[in-house]
Parts: structure tokens; sequence; C-alpha cells
């Protein structure tokens, strides 16, 4: 098969991604992704072909402004602003070359508009929660509830008169069902009773990504607990909690690995007790190997790569999906989850002694390991792929 696929410049919808490409070109296809620069040697060493953003959307992407701050409208908007801009490449790029499947990011792809424009399958890659309706109620996304809403259906209708195709509805958009969908995840963790197979392909989360090289030595922890403390990449202005994380486990027993990001300096912490292994970046899944708790801010993709290796997490959530994503865990008994804003040294500690205690919690997060492994190492979902490409084009 010759494969398009369409992704953005986010780390948390094109790492889950690495693992399916990488798959798909060793058993012989032909992948070319778009995306940003800042992932190209990801993407190459999957063995894909890269295609880069024209000047026109990496001006789009760096100068996008909300018209509003409302949540929920403000990604409808950048959403639809994003496909607006990204359609003409993606229709450029298919002039050029004879595709077989498209798969596009759910967010950043068009998807939604996309399998109504082209004669090729259009397969909805989902980096978070696969959702089969908006979390907002419907009187919400009635026209003239809130203003930044409005503007959401001006650009929607600009979208589809552009190309003179059915206007879906913003839920449709949002939920963004492909005409095959794949999710990083088991179905269970999902948790959503209207998103089941065959449509969607549960592929389990990638570990195929490259991480940056790193001089880490684990050989020190010893016997002792591992504890990982990561934020993620993006939101990690989080000075007062890192000096929280050092007062908690000071001169303990436990061996803590932090990385505190891009936005905060080591310096800046004071002194670092020698329990403490304190950077900017640390290869998260080396470390997930051996931690006994990862403290989190429950991005889906973490979480995933977590629950992977089997590792109870206390989450933290911040922004968007990682408050659901941190429910999620909770009331499947896989970690426990705290704010950020309210935790004192005392609490977090005893919540990581409490996570580190419960058998129950290990167990379930145990039992998802084996799932997702089975999932990750199985050949399944490049050959459901395969399958439905043929189906399509026989049908056609």
């Amino acid at each position: 098969m010759n494969i398009l696929f369409v992704n953005a410049n986010l780390n948390g919808h094109i790492n889950p991604t690495l693992g399916l490409v990488k798959k798909l070109t060793e058993k012989g296809n032909q992948v070319s992704y778009f995306c940003s620069e800042s992932f190209s040697e990801q993407v190459t060493k999957m063995g894909a072909k890269w295609i880069g953003f024209s000047n026109k959307l990496d001006l789009f992407l760096k100068e996008y402004r909300p018209t509003d701050r409302h949540p929920f409208f403000m990604l409808m908007e950048y959403m639809l602003l994003y496909d607006e801009a990204v359609l003409p490449e993606i229709l450029e790029i298919i002039k050029e070359d004879q595709y077989d499947m498209i798969i596009c990011d759910s967010y950043f792809g068009g998807a939604c508009f996309l399998k109504q424009i082209v004669k090729v399958p259009v397969v909805c890659s989902h980096s978070s929660f696969a959702m089969s309706k908006t979390p907002v109620p419907e009187r919400m996304l009635v026209p003239g509830f809130h203003p930044q809403l409005d503007h959401c259906y001006q650009i929607l209708k600009r979208i589809c008169e552009s190309y003179n195709i059915e206007e879906p509805s913003l839920e449709q958009v949002f939920t963004s069902k492909g005409d095959l969908n794949i999710v990083y995840t088991t179905q269970d963790f999902n948790g959503d009773d209207g998103v089941y197979e065959p449509d969607y392909l549960f592929a389990g989360p990638s570990i195929e990504r490259i991480q940056e090289a790193d001089d880490l030595d684990l050989s020190v922890v010893g016997e002792r607990k591992l504890i990982y403390i990561s934020l993620g990449s993006l939101n990690t202005a989080f000075l007062d909690f890192y000096k929280t994380c050092i007062s908690a486990f000071r001169n303990t027993d436990y061996y803590v690995c932090m990385s505190i990001g891009k936005k905060c300096e080591v310096s800046q912490l004071g002194e670092i007790p020698q329990n403490f292994l304190v950077k900017n970046f640390l290869p998260q899944l080396e470390i997930l190997k051996r931690a006994d708790v990862f403290i989190t801010h429950a991005g889906f993709n973490s979480v995933n790569e977590a629950l992977y290796f089997g590792v109870p997490m206390l989450a933290l959530p911040q922004v968007n999906d990682q408050h659901m994503v941190a429910k999620r865990l909770v009331s499947m008994e896989l970690g426990m989850s705290e704010s950020i804003k309210e935790l004192s040294p005392e609490t977090l500690r005893s919540k990581t002694e409490a996570l580190i205690m419960d058998k129950k919690i290990k167990e379930n997060c145990m039992k998802i390991s084996r799932e997702m492994r089975n999932l990750t190492e199985s050949e399944q979902t490049v050959w459901k792929l395969e399958k439905f490409v043929d189906t399509w084009k026989e049908r056609k």
C-alpha cells in the first residue's frame, strides 16, 4: 500500500503513531508522513518519507489567536481553522501521488471533510480518547449560545462551501470518525460504549519512539523504590511543585527521577538531595521500565506508556483531556488523582506511599499491561488496515 499520514507538530499526537508507521513500513508498505520539521527524524527512522509544512501552514500555527477562551469552543475553533489551512496542502500532495489510504490525526487532519472529498479511504488516528459524542450538552451547540461557537459555525460553512460538500455537525467534526479508526490504547481504558470494533481498531501505545541520548545510570537506585515525576513537555512551568516534590522525598529511602521541562532551570531548585536525579529532560520509557510509581500530568500518551509497563500513577491533571484520563485511572483502580494546586509535601508523600503499598492497584496495572503488550506485539492492526483497503477497492 501507498499511505499518506497527516499530523501536526505535537509530541502527544505524533509519538503514538510511530510504532504503527514502523510496522507498516516493515511489511513493505510505503508511508509518506506530513508533519512539522521537528519530527522529521522521528518519522524517517520508522521508515517513512517525511513531507514538511508549507510556510503558510507554519505561519498559521505560530500566529493563531483564539477569539475567546471558552475551553471547548476554543478547541473547536482551532481544529476548524487548522482544517481550513491544511486541506489545500493535503489535496496538493494527493495530486502528486496515488495513495491507497490516508491516515490523519483526529484533531489535525480534516478527516471529517477529507472523506467527502477524496476517493480513497480515510482512517482517523485518535491520539487521545476516541469519543462517540461531544463532552458538552446539546444545548451548548445551538447557534447563538456563545460568540465563539458562532465563529465555529462560520468557519464550518466556509470550508464546506469551498469544497462543495455536505456540512457535517460540529459533533461529527469533534468526534472525527473516519471510514476506519485507530485508537492507541485498549477498548476497556478508552471507556466509551459507542466506540467499538470493527469501526475502531485498538492498537495499544507506541514504544518505538526515539528518545534523546542520555547518560542515564539507574544502577544507583539499587533496591530502593523508584519514583518518576514528569509533567510532560508543554505545561511545565511549575517551580513550586518541583520544590514540593523535593520537600516530600528529600533524604527518604526512595530514589526520585524528576523531569522539569524547559521552562524551569535546575539551579532554581536550590540544593538537590542525593536521592534525586533532576534534569530538564529524562528518557521516559527507560525510566518507566524500572519505576514503581509515576507522578504525572495525566497526558494520554504518558499514561498509556506507564500502563504498558504496569506502573501505578498519581495523576495531577491540568488541562484538556487530562482530567478525563485522571478520572479513568481512578475509576479503573489504576492510580489516584490530586489537584496540583492543593498539593502539600505531606499529601504528596502519603499518596505516593499509599500507591506503593496498594496491591490491588498494582495487580490492575499489570493486567492492563499484559493486554497492551498483546495489542502492540500483534500484527493485527496492520493486517486489518490492509484488508480494509482491499475490501474498499473491491466495493468501489
